[in-house]
């Protein structure tokens, strides 16, 4: 009898190890998957049209957003651009993409540029374009000079105190009129018109925007720690009626 309970407690054993051994299988898979997903917002899927156009987009500033975007004032994105997206508290307040767009034909194409994004309830985005600049600083610890690369605006935090200084033309919400529907325009999204008439040839254009949440002066701590707040989509159409789209996060 003895035997026959000390058989039952193996079994008994046995199964609890398997069961145990299984949950920490699915426990790892899952971590596993949260965790490729939370890395796999670097690089995003373009589309190839029939016109040759290639467009894709690329996340330039790598940030830690574990806390999330600090929502921003439009008269700050001077000063970001120039420090990466970093405020003075050393938290990440904006992002930068860079925007390839190329043909593969040799006449030049000349298309209009819109950016829309889908924001999680509550909040607003803005957008503006900035500009590569590289500049020389001194390494804090070799005190060599190195050359780093900042992104500039068409504008100054100067020019936006100026009552004349017109912000809508440089800085858009990324709000389109029924953008699912049919093709964007200058005149209805306006709000969401990054270029108008760029060239673009078989060398290829690059451009770059930089991305924040709007500080509106109301309460937005409901966004803290909220790593997707925005999704974005990109769209460039030709003359002719063409058009080719790449969406971002």
């Amino acid at each position: 009898m003895k035997r026959k309970d000390t058989n039952i407690d193996k079994k008994f054993f046995y199964i609890f190890i398997t069961c145990l051994t299984l949950s920490f299988v699915i426990m790892g898979a899952t971590f596993a998957f949260f965790t490729a997903r939370a890395n796999d917002n670097e690089s995003v899927v373009g589309n190839t049209s029939a016109i040759g156009l290639t467009l894709s987009v690329t996340k330039v500033t790598s940030l830690d957003l574990t806390y999330g975007l600090v929502p921003m004032k439009n008269n700050q994105a001077p000063y970001a651009a120039e420090q990466l997206c970093h405020d003075d508290f050393n938290r990440i307040g904006c992002q930068i993409y860079k925007i390839s767009l190329s043909t593969n034909v040799d006449e030049d194409v000349f298309v209009d540029g819109f950016i829309t994004t889908d924001v999680i309830s509550g909040i607003e985005t803005r957008f503006t374009r900035v500009y590569p600049k590289d500049v020389e600083v001194t390494d804090e610890d070799t005190g060599e000079t190195v050359t780093e690369q900042i992104f500039t605006t068409d504008y100054t935090k100067n020019d936006m105190s100026d009552e004349e200084f017109d912000e809508d033309e440089y800085i858009k919400t990324g709000n389109a009129v029924n953008a699912e529907n049919r093709l964007l325009n200058k005149v209805d999204d306006y709000n969401s018109l990054f270029v108008e008439n760029q060239k673009v040839n078989n060398t290829g254009t690059d451009f770059y925007v930089m991305m924040w949440i709007w500080d509106d002066n109301k309460n937005q701590d409901f966004i803290q720690g909220s790593e997707l707040v925005y999704t974005g989509t990109v769209v460039f159409n030709t003359a002719d009626g063409n058009q080719i789209k790449a969406t971002f996060d």
